[in-house]
């Protein structure tokens, strides 16, 4: 049996929509009937995203600022407040570099976390807000593997998707017995242009080594699980953490094949 996931009506809104997972993330919401809105910090690539979407014969709209900005973020929620609100929301902002913990800057440590983080917290509270004054919301956070365990050189990125984890279960916690449930999607690294910029073959070499199913994963896999969570199906899970990693989080010592 499939499970048809139907969001007609609901209203989504996608952080880091204008690429990679966020604009997998979009697709699939649309696809499920949504009114979808996505956003980044760049105005020319949610053009050139919504441009794709409109292609594809989805009504999408777009709205470029910084998660990191409260201001900017309030701003927005309070247009998108004129419109009904947000039912959905999907939190795929992120920024993220590859250090050792000792040479980590301490300028690029604030940014990581102001993005990946705070960034979170700011459109996860204004968004749970809105949410309990209908009655009813889904809020998707997109969290990593790296956030469960120490994967060397991951630094701020790491300590980030760990507090993601956390906001996650509080959000759950606080917010369940008011129609608003919250998980999150910790993929390993998923083939898009951020992993691209920072694995080379030797670190695939290393993930495809410990992950039982021998590759990364996709955007299409990643948004599957998140369109699952944001459906009337998932209404009483909540607080989880869904590893979409191919087997990675389950598996010790892999032998060689």
């Amino acid at each position: 049996m499939s499970i048809e996931i139907d969001l007609s009506g609901k209203r989504a809104l996608v952080t880091g929509g204008a690429g990679g997972i966020g604009l997998a993330c979009a697709e699939g919401l649309c696809r499920a009937g949504a009114e979808v809105t996505i956003c980044d910090l760049s105005e020319v690539a949610c053009e050139t995203a919504v441009q794709e979407l409109h292609a594809d014969g989805h009504a999408v709209q777009y709205v470029a600022f910084d998660v990191s900005d409260r201001s900017a973020c309030e701003a927005v929620f309070a247009q998108l407040a004129t419109s009904g609100g947000v039912d959905i929301l999907v939190t795929c902002a992120a920024v993220v570099k590859a250090v050792p913990i000792l040479d980590f800057d301490p300028e690029d440590w604030a940014r990581i976390l102001d993005v990946n983080l705070s960034g979170t917290f700011h459109c996860c509270q204004l968004a749970g807000r809105q949410m309990v004054a209908n009655g009813w919301g889904r809020i998707v956070t997109l969290s990593s593997v790296n956030g469960q365990i120490a994967n060397a050189g991951r630094g701020a990125y790491s300590c980030t998707k760990g507090g993601v984890d956390m906001l996650t279960r509080l959000l759950a916690a606080e917010l369940g017995d008011q129609g608003v449930t919250t998980n999150a999607v910790a993929p390993i690294p998923v083939d898009t242009p951020m992993i691209k910029k920072v694995h080379g073959p030797k670190d695939r070499e290393l993930w495809h080594a410990q992950t039982p199913i021998k590759r990364y994963a996709t955007t299409q896999e990643v948004a599957d699980a998140v369109c699952f969570l944001a459906s009337e199906q998932a209404g009483f899970i909540n607080g989880h953490i869904l590893n979409v990693d191919g087997g990675f989080m389950s598996s010790g010592i892999l032998p060689k094949t």
